[in-house]
């Protein structure tokens, strides 16, 4: 049996495995500066600086942002959450990178608005924290994803990608295998969708011969949810059990692996308990003891 604080650190996990090669796009060179890494590594490329092994990259800051505001007061509100982002960003000693999204969402906020028009995927990497809350039904916390993702990333299609994974995560909860959360979650998703197409892409994709890194090359490497989509989807078709595996082989796949391993943490984390993953993953990962508070200032 799980709990949210299972895809919380599920999410953190895949985040801070990704840390080391993120953002590189040449498989070879993480071959050979990383071999088959299966630990937490300090940042092979520039984006990262003042991060270390066991850290994690700017998206998993800022799920941290998001359980922070709702640790407050155990409730999510995207005016309070806006005011913890912008502090966070504003102040001098924070380490993470500013990507596009980031520096649009701010000088849109000063500006009196908010949101980018972003179609990366980073926008659905927050949400593990909302599935702490009591929600009153599945709609408003779908509603909740949906609104915390448009706030940084205003892409329809990408939003949509928050909704896909919020059911995914929601019917593994309730103890539907993979395969059939994931097609009863792409049901709500009319036939002619951009996500169907992705999707179906991905399925397709698991029976072939090549290996992951192969065929995460071919789906996309990019920050876009065009590219990023399937290739989560692909993983968690391939494992539908194993988590190890399938993070393993995104990092090993490289380019926005950070964005495909905390979806992908959050969705195994509704329904394999962290207890059953590589128990260094956990005990090595730097912000656990502030989690733990955090969660438990809601428990």
């Amino acid at each position: 049996m799980t709990s949210a604080s299972d895809m919380i650190f599920g999410s953190l996990i895949g985040d801070a495995l990704a840390l080391g090669p993120h953002w590189i796009y040449d498989q070879s060179i993480i071959r050979q500066k990383l071999g088959h890494a299966t630990t937490y590594q300090a940042p092979i490329a520039a984006y990262h600086v003042g991060k270390t092994a066991g850290d994690l990259t700017h998206y998993g800051d800022q799920a941290l942002v998001l359980l922070r505001s709702i640790s407050e007061d155990g409730s999510f509100d995207l005016e309070r959450f806006a005011i913890c982002w912008q502090r966070f960003w504003d102040d001098p000693a924070t380490k993470a990178y500013r990507d596009s999204a980031t520096k649009a969402t701010l000088a849109h906020l000063r500006a009196g608005a908010s949101a980018s028009a972003s179609d990366e995927i980073a926008g659905v990497t927050r949400i593990a924290p909302l599935f702490l809350l009591n929600w009153e039904n599945d709609d408003a916390l779908i509603a909740a994803a949906r609104k915390q993702t448009a706030f940084t990333h205003g892409d329809e299609t990408t939003v949509e990608a928050a909704e896909f994974f919020t059911r995914v995560a929601l019917a593994l909860q309730r103890g539907e295998d993979m395969r059939t959360a994931l097609e009863k979650s792409m049901s709500h998703h009319g036939r002619e969708s951009l996500l169907r197409t992705w999707f179906d892409n991905a399925v397709e994709s698991t029976a072939s011969s090549e290996s992951d890194a192969a065929e995460l090359h071919r789906h996309g490497l990019s920050c876009h949810t065009e590219d990023a989509f399937p290739g989560v989807c692909h993983l968690l078709s391939r494992y539908p059990r194993d988590p190890a595996k399938a993070l393993i082989e995104n990092v090993r796949a490289g380019g926005d692996s950070a964005a495909r391993g905390m979806i992908l943490g959050l969705v195994y984390g509704a329904s394999i308990p962290i207890s059953a993953w590589p128990a260094e993953w956990l005990t090595d990962l730097h912000v656990r003891v502030e989690v733990d508070a955090l969660i438990g200032k809601l428990g």
